[in-house]
């Protein structure tokens, strides 16, 4: 009888172990997607408008643009100098808002800075808010983020803890750039969900390691903005990057921030930012208590990089779909312009299901002579099929 009882007592203990271990969160929020970014539905006051958000770890806190301000009556209580990509600005702040999240969870007292624009198709961004008070988990299996109680946060297994400082309320990350192989630059970098680019280096950075002169070969220009302050910028790719303590990524597309305007003074504290491109192969948890993010490869952790074709940058979404992400150059006269966002069913008859199992596939395309003709099989704002002829 003894035995007995020691054995449910045993049982009992396990049973209660396993759900000890098993923290609820205080909150699962889900998200969506757009353009690459993890966008939060909210509304700020009680102002029946909904809002959708950029979930921004480049950023402290919330941010929105003044006439949305103004029409949702904020009322301004500071003003306040603001670092963005490429230099400063002066920007108001109002103080005390509740911001209300999808899933009726209340953020107190909210900061809110008010820019004079903000991204053209959301409506502003929450930064590193919720992280102050909570472990946040992002899972892009589940389009879901959760916030937990700090104490007695147990990771699930599989991952890699990644040790990060914190100064100005920004996550920061060690890493090693080579541009060319043998020449490796190490710096520090903002871990940027609101970034799109898999990894940035910013002007001084460039210029004290000499990036754009030491062997890079830019494959297009163009620019970064943020918060209307634009910066000239060089694409093209690094032998590998790695940060922390992590496996180098190999032939990464990069982007090195060139001179001009205000960056040529700008002194951001950090080198650069690893952005979605990266971000967005992994779950992770930011555990603000213990100094440290912790990534989990999800289902997208072995998609192809993003890639190069004639006047295109493709990716492979969180999907599995290949879409454009954007137009790097203007497109020939006789040639129809592939919207962002327009899913890629097939080029030169290689489906996009194929692309997304063999690089090499891809690295075919990329290996066509100049003003080779690519066929694009993709799908139309009807939701119709089409077929068009690019110059690479």
């Amino acid at each position: 009888m003894k035995v007995l009882i020691n054995m449910h007592l045993a049982i009992l203990m396990l049973f209660l172990g396993i759900h000890a271990g098993a923290q609820k969160p205080v909150a699962t929020i889900p998200f969506e997607v757009i353009n690459g970014s993890i966008v939060l539905k909210v509304k700020i006051n009680n102002h029946e408008k909904p809002l959708r958000l950029l979930f921004d770890t480049g950023a402290d806190g919330m941010a929105i643009d003044k006439s949305l301000a103004d029409s949702l009556g904020l009322k301004i209580t500071r003003s306040n100098n603001a670092s963005v990509v490429g230099g400063n600005m002066k920007i108001e702040v109002s103080d005390g808002n509740d911001v209300l999240l999808e899933n009726g969870f209340v953020l107190k007292n909210q900061g809110i800075a008010i820019f004079p624009q903000m991204r053209d198709h959301l409506d502003g961004l929450i930064g590193n808010t919720m992280t102050r008070n909570y472990v946040v988990k992002v899972d892009f299996n589940k389009y879901e983020l959760s916030l937990f109680e700090f104490d007695q946060y147990e990771y699930e297994k599989g991952g890699t803890i990644i040790p990060i400082t914190i100064p100005s309320g920004l996550f920061i990350i060690p890493g090693n750039v080579e541009i060319v192989a043998g020449k490796s630059s190490s710096g520090n970098f903002v871990f940027d969900t609101g970034a799109s680019y898999n990894l940035i280096c910013f002007r001084p950075f460039v210029r004290q390691h000499k990036l754009l002169t030491s062997g890079f070969q830019p494959e297009y220009q163009a620019s970064t903005v943020s918060m209307g302050i634009a910066s000239p910028t060089f694409n093209g790719k690094a032998n590998s990057f790695s940060f922390a303590n992590t496996a180098p990524i190999k032939n990464l597309p990069i982007t090195l921030m060139a001179g001009g305007g205000q960056n040529e003074n700008w002194s951001p504290g950090f080198d650069g930012s690893i952005g979605m491109g990266i971000i967005s192969r992994y779950n992770f948890t930011i555990n603000r208590k213990k100094n440290e993010i912790y990534l989990v490869p999800n289902h997208s952790f072995n998609y192809p990089l993003n890639f190069v074709l004639g006047s295109y940058l493709f990716r492979f979404n969180l999907k599995g779909e290949l879409e454009v992400q954007n137009t790097i150059k203007a497109t020939a006269a006789n040639e129809k312009e592939l919207k962002p966002g327009t899913k890629i069913t097939a080029i030169n008859n290689m489906s996009a299901n194929a692309l997304i199992k063999d690089q090499k596939k891809i690295d075919q395309l990329k290996a066509l002579s100049s003003q080779s003709s690519i066929s694009i099989d993709y799908i139309n704002e009807n939701n119709e099929p089409k077929k068009i002829n690019l110059t690479k």
